[in-house]
């Protein structure tokens, strides 16, 4: 993967990675997804940058807990189940 793409390139699908949702997200790793928001700056307030790790951890608890999300199996499939429990409004940054 180093020789098709740039560090950035690497470490963006890398952060993005951690939010499969497959096997109750296994993959989760809050830290790397908050990177995303250092990433991409002028997408997210400084407020939002503050707060984004505690709102991604609470995020993984509610989502784990919610059998709605068990069949999750790709971003697509995430986001819809968001929009259809209304996740959407409660976790708004970023998600």
């Amino acid at each position: 993967m180093d020789h098709r793409f740039n560090e950035v390139s690497s470490e963006v699908l890398t952060c993005f990675a951690c939010l499969h949702p497959k096997n109750s997200f296994s993959k989760f790793d809050a830290n790397k997804l908050a990177r995303l928001a250092e990433i991409y700056d002028e997408d997210f307030s400084i407020s939002d940058r503050a707060i984004i790790c505690d709102q991604l951890e609470t995020f993984i608890l509610h989502v784990r807990r919610q059998p709605a999300f068990a069949n999750c199996e790709d971003i697509a499939s995430l986001a819809t189940k968001m929009v259809e429990t209304g996740k959407t409004y409660s976790f708004p940054i970023g998600l």
